[in-house]
């Protein structure tokens, strides 16, 4: 299959260091509703894990995530039209698919020779969506960085994070255990399941849900007109529990996302996300029953269905009678 490289833009404060903004490869034919983003966007572990006999350097301490000052009215009057012509956008966008690149900083990251911190690894894939419950989120190609050789290596024959939601399950595989692992949802779950997930900002946002959920404010660096920049700090501990912040591009015409960058609890690791704008497709172009069924189980991988539905064992009923004495020994 071919490849077509695809030069990255620049993102401001998403800013890839420039040893670092060579053209990324997508496959010919090939990331938030959040994801950003139910798995890797839904807080799954990242798919690339730093060699175990590594040591990370030695780092400062987190720091505690501050709580920032009120809005202006002016700065809250603007984030309620935001929010409320998002969802209306949101609501409008029947399937959407797109290509997405995703790089992530830890404290394994290589650095150069200014002392800017690079990514670790460097991954590209695809992301589906059908309203108001179903998606997709793939990797296809990763690289990661080998310090040994000082470069980035193609993880060859390593299966990226792959995860399907049709709206009654969630189908996980889990290459490192060679398992491809169903969820059913409950039924009040169902028809919200990626909306009401852990990062709602690519799929189905709701105005409602996230200002309930995030401290939310619009930070577009001045002079810029075609894109919208906010920032996300979580409100509730479940949602602090798997990030600090949250930074998001969206594009000012079709308020879709354009990037996304997630700063890991303690600020120090983050995984940063863009949407490709050349593979966007709006309500065209998906097969709802070939994108979102059942995905096959791989030779040699173990199917296994955890059924969140499924009622706790009945206790064991005694025989009638009086108990059995012991024999005497």
């Amino acid at each position: 299959m071919g490849v077509v490289a695809l030069p990255l833009p620049s993102l401001g404060v998403f800013d890839v260091p420039a040893s670092n903004c060579r053209p990324r490869v997508l496959p010919c034919g090939a990331i938030l509703g959040v994801a950003l983003l139910c798995s890797a966007i839904l807080c799954s572990p990242a798919a690339a894990q730093p060699p175990p006999a590594a040591q990370p350097p030695a780092a400062a301490q987190p720091q505690a995530a501050a709580t920032p000052p009120p809005l202006s009215l002016e700065a809250a009057a603007a984030l309620e039209r935001l929010l409320a012509a998002w969802e209306t956008r949101n609501a409008s966008v029947t399937t959407w698919s797109c290509g997405f690149y995703k790089w992530e900083y830890n404290a394994w990251s290589p650095a150069d020779t200014g002392g800017e911190r690079l990514a670790f690894s460097e991954s590209s894939g695809e992301i589906k969506y059908a309203s108001p419950d179903k998606g997709m989120f793939r990797v296809k190609e990763s690289k990661q960085w080998n310090g040994e050789i000082k470069r980035y290596e193609q993880r060859v024959g390593e299966a990226g994070e792959h995860w399907v939601c049709n709206g009654t399950s969630i189908y996980e595989f889990r290459h490192s255990e060679r398992q491809l692992r169903e969820t059913k949802l409950p039924p009040e779950m169902r028809g919200k399941a990626i909306s009401d997930g852990p990062l709602p900002f690519v799929f189905g946002a709701k105005a409602d849900t996230l200002k309930k959920r995030y401290r939310m404010r619009i930070v577009t660096p001045p002079g810029v007109s075609d894109q919208i920049w906010l920032e996300a700090l979580p409100r509730m501990q479940g949602d602090a529990a798997n990030f600090s912040k949250v930074e998001l591009i969206l594009q000012a015409r079709e308020l879709m996302p354009f990037a996304m960058q997630i700063y890991k609890p303690g600020g120090q690791d983050r995984d940063v996300y863009q949407f490709d704008v050349k593979t966007s497709l709006i309500d065209k172009g998906l097969d709802l029953i070939r994108d979102f069924s059942r995905p096959i189980t791989p030779l040699g991988y173990t199917f296994i269905l955890e059924d969140t539905q499924a009622p706790p064992p009945e206790p064991q009923q005694r025989p009638a009678g009086p108990p059995a004495l012991p024999r005497a020994g």
